[in-house]
This record gives structure tokens, C-alpha cells and sequence, in this order.
């Protein structure tokens, strides 16, 4: 018997029951998709399929445009996660879509979670590469897998820790004051620009991590963690200029702390060459970072992107390709 549902934000017990028994990151939780609901006002849904022993969930916000609606996944490390290959999905999942009356879909694939080839090659597209680490190994493997330099980072590690800061309030009151100053530095995209609300509400859950790095007289940068069952993230760094020699302790503590509760991998996410060239050192494997970019209502799609002088046959760019004046 095949099931499809939309759970809403609206039913958030209805939510964290649907995500019991299944691998997923933070990212699948009610309590992030509501803090990026608080940003950005999207209707979002947890969108669950079932096939006798297949189970798919994935998160979804839709966006009105011009009297019409296309889909996309929340911010985070999430996207479709599947327990196993259904052959026949693919025709539910259009199914779906044609009776919401979607245009077009932006759909991540959950980077660790994901099994199977429920989609069609031409219409999935890496567009990073996330960095993984695998907690299961004992400290001293961990340790050992540790690059030079970081080893020389860490080397006088016990005082190092013993000066952090873990008290949330004052943690929250560095991040909103330096948040929006250090994400236009690193020409962030817009993504990253949240509302109060939001930030607030992830940093009072017990599932959100905080360590700060002061000197003597204050604190000079803050990481945040955000963990599943399954998984940890290194989500958030915010520093002040000329503060990065911070970001290696910041990370090592984190592995400890989700080590401390058995929670298996840590990911480290993505970046450019120098970013990604930084976390491989803490001994990583490299995981692509994949989405899926999906045109339903292909006459209606081409006439937005006309009329907003977008390329409809372009998919290789922004996506949906009519949005893309949106941003710059």
C-alpha cells in the first residue's frame, strides 16, 4: 500500500513521530524547519512517502511567485533521506507535485542518508563537497588522524579548553551583535542572513551546541553545533577580523562533545579550496553535496523565466532560473 503525506508545521507531534526509527539530521527536525519559517514565512511541510519496507521523508517550503508556487528545501543539511530503492517512485512523486500544483522543485538529497536512485541523472547536480567525520573511532585514532598543523593547533589543548565558553546567553549576545558584520565579510549568501527570531529560538534548544573563544578581555568567536540522533554539524562560525586562529579548537571541542554522547559522524560542511583544504586536515572523507532541480509545469515554467530574461533551458545555474534577479 503506497503513502503519501504532507505534515505541516501546524502538527509538530505528527512531525517528530515521522521521524522516529529513521536516520536524519538536524536539518529533517520540526525545530529547524520552524526556525527558518520564522526568516522566512514559507509554508513548510515534512513530506513523508511509504511502500511496504520504503520509507522517504523530506523536508519542503513553498514560495508564491507571481500567483504561482515552486518548492525548495529549508536551510540546512537535509533533503530527501531513503531507507532503500522504490522503482516506482518517481511517478508518485510527479503524481504529488502535478496535484499540489507545484511549478518546479529545488530538492536537496541528504548528503549521508540518502540511498537509492529514485531520480532521473540528468536531474541531479553536486554543488559542493561536504567533510565528513567519523566519531565511532576512539580519541586517540581521531587524534592520530589529525594533520600536523592541527596536532600543533591543539598541542597545549587542556588550557586551551579550560578557557572556552559555553554559557549560551552570553554566546547568543556575541553572535546577534557580529552575525550580520561577519556574513558580509565572507560575502555570504543570502541565505545566511536570519531574523532574531530565529537565532533565538535554535539557541534556547538542548540540541544546539555553543562554545565561544574570548581573550582576556572578551570573546572573539562563536561555533555552533547542531546534532540528531545520528549526526552533528558544525553549522555557524562567527569571529571577529584577524580572529581565525580560534576555528581549529572550536571544531575539536565539538567532536569531543558529540563524541560524549555517541552520536556517530560529524560534519564538517563545505567551502572553497582553502576552506575545504582546513577541515581535511581533521582527518575526513569528502561526501558530495547534491541536489535535484525538477520542472514541472514546463510551459509555465518557460514563460516566468521569459519574462523575468531568464534562460528556461539553463540549468546548471541558479535555480529556478526566474528567481535568480531575486539575489543579484
Amino acid at each position: 500500500m503506497i503513502k503519501q503525506d504532507c505534515i505541516p508545521l501546524e502538527s509538530p507531534s505528527e512531525w517528530k513521530e515521522a521521524l522516529k526509527g529513521g536516520k536524519h539530521s538536524f536539518g529533517h527536525t520540526w525545530e529547524n524547519c520552524y526556525a527558518m519559517h520564522l526568516t522566512t514565512g514559507f509554508k513548510t511541510y515534512l513530506y513523508c512517502f511509504e511502500s511496504e519496507n520504503i520509507r522517504i521523508i523530506c523536508p519542503i517550503a513553498e514560495r508564491e511567485y507571481d500567483g504561482y508556487i515552486d518548492i525548495l528545501k529549508p536551510f540546512g543539511f537535509s533533503g530527501i533521506v531513503a531507507n532503500g530503492d522504490c522503482s516506482e517512485f518517481s511517478s508518485y512523486w510527479k503524481e504529488f507535485v502535478r496535484q499540489r500544483g507545484y511549478i518546479c522543485g529545488y530538492l536537496g538529497l541528504d548528503p549521508i542518508f540518502y540511498y537509492g536512485t529514485h531520480f532521473d541523472p540528468d536531474e541531479i547536480y553536486q554543488y559542493d563537497t561536504i567533510h565528513v567525520l567519523d566519531l565511532t573511532l576512539s580519541l586517540d585514532e581521531l587524534w592520530a588522524n589529525l594533520s600536523r598543523t592541527r596536532k600543533q593547533n591543539l598541542r597545549d589543548w587542556g588550557n586551551i579548553r579550560s578557557n572556552f565558553a559555553v554559557e549560551k546567553p552570553t554566546l547568543a549576545d556575541f553572535f546577534l551583535a557580529n552575525y550580520i558584520d561577519f556574513f558580509r565579510r565572507k560575502d555570504a549568501a543570502s541565505d545566511y542572513f536570519f531574523s532574531r527570531d530565529t537565532l533565538l529560538f535554535l539557541f534556547g534548544l538542548e540540541n544546539v551546541l555553543m562554545v565561544g573563544a574570548p581573550n582576556p578581555e572578551q570573546l572573539e568567536a562563536v561555533e555552533v553545533f547542531t546534532y540528531s540522533k545520528d549526526v552533528g554539524e558544525a553549522l555557524f562560525l562567527v569571529d571577529l577580523p584577524e580572529s581565525a586562529k580560534h576555528a581549529t579548537a572550536l571544531i575539536w571541542y565539538g567532536v569531543n562533545y558529540l563524541k560524549s554522547l555517541n552520536i556517530p559522524l560529524i560534519n564538517l560542511g563545505g567551502g572553497t579550496s582553502g576552506i575545504a583544504k582546513f577541515k581535511r586536515k581533521f582527518g575526513t572523507r569528502e561526501v558530495a553535496l547534491r541536489c535535484v532541480k525538477q520542472v514541472y509545469e514546463p510551459e509555465i515554467y518557460e514563460k516566468l523565466c521569459r519574462r523575468a530574461g531568464a534562460d528556461p533551458n539553463d540549468m546548471t545555474g541558479y535555480f529556478p532560473a526566474y528567481r535568480k534577479g531575486e539575489f543579484g
